[in-house]
């Protein structure tokens, strides 16, 4: 239902990741344009950067917030629930559409970063004859970077350790999720050098 419409101005604190070209600094000006960009925000100054601190040669996280316009709508009990975000002018994005669009990459980049992980365990395996023989994600990372794998990752994009259980002839390696559950129907699982569980691309 779309009987009622309500323009609300909120201050949303964002953490972002934003890359930093080369040694260049990053200022408040570039951090609010990259993140009404990243966001879909047409106006800039709606962005109000609080704090950037530098937590890498590449990388910083910016606190800020921004000035929002939200349509709510109410079911057929009264709830009301926000179904919209205003990007810019007469501009609406389903929140539904970007909740769905968000769960899609998160599956994308964590099925990648699950691809990355086996492959650096199947050469592992060439070297050692055997794969790494772990009950968990941490102790597989530990032993295969940085030799056999540059990025060190130890969470999925939904902020959960990889399940890992391996030994000298096998491993299972796991991701929960979406909700979070292990050996639910959503799980990302991969098992000596194959995906077995997951959407593919």
């Amino acid at each position: 239902m779309r009987n009622a419409s309500r323009v609300v101005s909120i201050g949303l604190v964002l953490l972002l990741f934003l890359s930093i070209a080369w040694a260049r600094q990053l200022g408040a000006r570039e951090a609010r344009n990259q993140i009404a960009r990243a966001l879909g925000i047409s106006e800039t100054d709606r962005v109000h950067v609080k704090s950037i601190k530098l937590t890498g040669k590449s990388e910083a996280v910016v606190e800020a917030t921004f000035d929002g316009a939200f349509h709510l709508s109410a079911d057929k009990n009264g709830d009301w629930t926000v179904t919209e975000v205003r990007t810019g002018d007469r501009c609406w994005e389903s929140i539904e559409l970007i909740r769905t669009a968000v769960r899609k990459e998160k599956i994308l980049r964590t099925t990648a970063d699950i691809r990355s992980i086996a492959a650096a365990l199947e050469a592992f395996r060439r070297d050692h004859g055997t794969y790494v023989q772990a009950n968990n994600g941490r102790v597989l990372m530990d032993n295969l970077a940085p030799r056999y794998i540059d990025k060190l990752v130890r969470l999925d994009a939904w902020s959960h350790e990889f399940d890992y259980q391996g030994g000298p002839s096998g491993y299972k390696l796991a991701s929960s999720g979406p909700d979070g559950k292990p050996d639910t129907s959503d799980d990302i699982v991969y098992q000596n050098g194959r995906q077995t569980r997951g959407a593919t691309e």
